[in-house]
């Protein structure tokens, strides 16, 4: 059967509408939860900037001084563990929804090739995480090699083939196991001490 222009155009239509959630729908939640985390816990809101400051900007040692940061600012383990699957959570949906679209967008388009050329020195680097797949970009993300993370991990996966809702999934599990273990060992260390 053939399709008329006007049901074409309805589905073209269609489908940008759908581009445009996939952009739009993990700032949303980010929005949403700095505006929650703003009027129903304003004592505790600058603990969160802070650690997210630590987390985001501080690439290499972000990662290993956050659980440290969080914990020194009075952030039970529970919520900040929460708190950074969360984060890495709406980055890696808003990467694997949005992988090739990203990189047209200004400001966003050069962070997210500049991942992406780290995903792709990841696979050249760590050839066992494309052969594992599903487990290697998890181990990507629990054991965070130079640049690899939560947003590497999703460009890997995403580069690997995996689906979206598989990528998104190793990630989550990665960043869980690697933020748990963290607030594990520092609170050992500071029990020890």
């Amino acid at each position: 059967m053939e399709m008329t222009v006007r049901e074409k155009i309805k589905i073209v239509i269609q489908m940008n509408k759908i581009a445009l959630a996939k952009l739009l729908i993990p700032f949303g939640i980010a929005g949403f939860t700095v505006a929650f985390l703003g009027l129903f816990f304003p004592e505790d809101f600058g603990k969160y900037v802070t650690v997210f400051g630590v987390y985001s900007f501080l690439p290499l040692i972000g990662t290993l001084s956050v659980v440290p940061t969080g914990l020194g600012l009075g952030i039970p383990p529970v919520p900040l563990i929460s708190f950074i699957i969360f984060t890495d959570a709406v980055l890696s949906l808003f990467l694997v929804w949005n992988f090739d679209y990203a990189k047209k967008v200004p400001g966003i388009g050069e962070l997210v090739e500049r991942v992406e050329r780290s995903g792709e020195e990841a696979i050249r680097k760590y050839k066992w995480a494309k052969r594992f797949g599903f487990i290697g970009v998890v181990l990507l993300v629990i054991f965070p090699l130079q640049w690899t993370g939560a947003g590497v991990g999703s460009i890997v996966g995403r580069l690997i083939g995996m689906p979206s809702l598989m990528t998104w999934l190793a990630v989550i599990i990665g960043t869980f196991i690697r933020s748990t273990l963290a607030t594990l060992i520092c609170l050992g260390a500071v029990s020890f001490f």
